[in-house]
């Protein structure tokens, strides 16, 4: 059988999202990060372990195709700013001095060969916080400075899995922000002012679905592009997140088509933090918190993950979108625009969903209400 491996992250994606924060909290995250450290974990994991992680990151495929995607997409990512887009992703695997060369080796092992490993003195509690921190700070371009508290690393903490990324994605087409002008958004809490930015130009839209409004804007890459949904009127961001599926994105986004359009967006700055650890158990994860996680091709003494703490920070503006999210798991032993009368008006004043992709791989997902 053939793994549909774009379609199943794209759920998971959603999934995710559905289950992170209540539709009254304008939050964002990236499904890319958080599951790619899973994914390190899932390639170090053994019987029911790995099955449970499988099953939540590429469903009813195998544990060789979770680690075929996710080595693939890291490695396809690489790039620098060469096409007006910046994606850069770095893991790495704090390991304790305690622990023996053959733990490090085996972590060297794993088949995800794009992160390093590196020793630190657990003990020292707020110099390692110190280093990991800055390695964050560096890796998203000092957009997440703190994604761990020395009081965040307990006693036995022998590992620490840290993946970041940072995104900055021009428009292909910018907004003149001589035109931002503070507006009204309808949000859940109610009515508030914020800046929003116009442009009437030439963008994909797809108004004839029974979901809602989509708007899809590319980056001066096109390979990356930026999605709104928003949901019909006598709808909401909850009621149509819970009805939607990964097929179902993929097919508003797929039948969106090019028109001429003046669009009305906000600007956006959304900072979200959440508990892996309550997240995941929530999704059927349960084996890899329990004492008897199986993390045998790590370590052959047993081993569980005590924490996954995973941070985003998401700003969209006239220029672009920069954005950057870290995960953190803790194992225990953006030109003018020419503006003319256009035939459709979109104007995105209500809460809707959001998110960042690759072709058809959604590096981050959002709601802003």
């Amino acid at each position: 059988m053939v793994c549909p491996a774009s379609l199943l992250s794209t759920s998971l994606a959603i999934y995710l999202l559905r289950n992170s924060a209540p539709p009254s909290q304008s939050f964002v995250l990236s499904p890319f990060s958080l599951d790619t450290a899973l994914a390190i974990i899932n390639d170090g994991a053994g019987g029911a372990t790995q099955a449970e992680l499988t099953n939540l990151l590429l469903n009813g495929c195998s544990a060789s195709d979770v680690t075929a995607l996710y080595a693939s997409l890291a490695s396809s990512l690489l790039i620098r700013n060469k096409t007006g887009v910046t994606f850069n992703s770095a893991n790495r695997f704090y390991v304790d001095t305690s622990v023996s060369y053959c733990y490090k080796k085996r972590l060297a092992n794993i088949n995800f060969t794009f992160f390093q490993v590196e020793s630190i003195q657990f003990s020292q509690k707020v110099e390692a916080a110190n280093e990991m921190n800055k390695f964050v700070n560096d890796a998203t371009n000092g957009m997440i400075k703190d994604v761990i508290s020395p009081d965040g690393i307990s006693n036995d903490a022998k590992a620490i899995l840290i993946n970041a990324i940072y995104f900055l994605g021009k428009w292909q087409i910018p907004f003149d922000p001589r035109f931002t002008d503070p507006r009204t958004f309808h949000g859940v809490n109610g009515d508030r002012k914020i800046p929003f930015m116009h442009s009437g130009s030439s963008f994909r839209i797809n108004l004839d679905n029974d979901i809602g409004t989509v708007l899809i804007m590319e980056y001066v890459d096109p390979k990356y592009s930026f999605f709104y949904l928003m949901p019909n009127k006598s709808s909401n961001v909850g009621t149509m997140l819970n009805g939607l599926t990964g097929e179902r994105l993929q097919s508003v986004l797929k039948g969106a088509t090019r028109r001429n359009v003046h669009i009305t967006v906000p600007k956006m700055k959304i900072k979200s933090k959440l508990d892996g650890v309550e997240l995941l158990s929530k999704m059927g994860v349960k084996s890899l918190f329990s004492n008897g996680a199986d993390l045998s091709k790590i370590s052959s003494s047993p081993l569980k993950v005590s924490k996954i703490t995973h941070s985003a920070v998401f700003e969209v503006d006239e220029k672009g979108t920069e954005a950057a999210a870290a995960t953190m798991v803790e194992v225990a032993f953006m030109s003018k625009t020419i503006y003319l009368p256009p035939p459709i008006t979109i104007i995105l004043d209500r809460p809707f969903l959001f998110g960042v992709r690759r072709n058809d791989e959604i590096l981050f997902i959002g709601q802003y209400v």
